[in-house]
């Protein structure tokens, strides 16, 4: 058995361990971007339409963009780099064509950005009117009577 050398996983944890205070000493002031997960956004019925919130904690609504692009709604998200880390944001969503998007509204409230969607005038349900004149309503009181 010459030659043989005995492996230890503590050993390589140890220096897992130096590498990364290494790292982190070394880039540990550098920006750092987090891409939001998909589908991170909670979509609600209205009666009217939709309720599209989307999670956007940390960032100020004054550097948020919201821009419509065919049937595609896009929000970006993009602090001033002098500020320190920062965190981009950038979410596509693409609606449907019932939707009027000359109408879309935007809030922000405690760190959630709220869309709202209404739908367009033609898609919204009405109710019709029936006009009954007096001759026919005569003739059916005769029928069952």
């Amino acid at each position: 058995m010459f030659g043989l050398t005995r492996w230890n996983p503590v050993d390589d944890m140890a220096f897992q361990r130096e590498f990364d205070r290494l790292f982190n000493q070394i880039w540990g002031g550098a920006p750092t971007r987090a891409a939001a997960p998909a589908a991170s956004f909670h979509v609600r019925t209205l009666e009217d339409g939709w309720q599209v919130s989307i999670p956007i904690p940390g960032i100020d609504p004054k550097q948020v963009a919201i821009d419509v692009s065919g049937q595609t709604l896009t929000v970006h998200a993009e602090p001033d780099r002098a500020e320190g880390p920062y965190t981009r944001f950038d979410q596509a969503i693409t609606v449907p064509t019932v939707v009027d998007l000359e109408r879309v509204k935007a809030s922000y409230r405690h760190g959630v950005l709220e869309l709202t969607l209404p739908y367009k005038e033609t898609v919204k349900p009405r109710r019709i009117a029936i006009d009954v004149s007096a001759a026919d309503h005569r003739q059916l009181d005769t029928v069952l009577s």
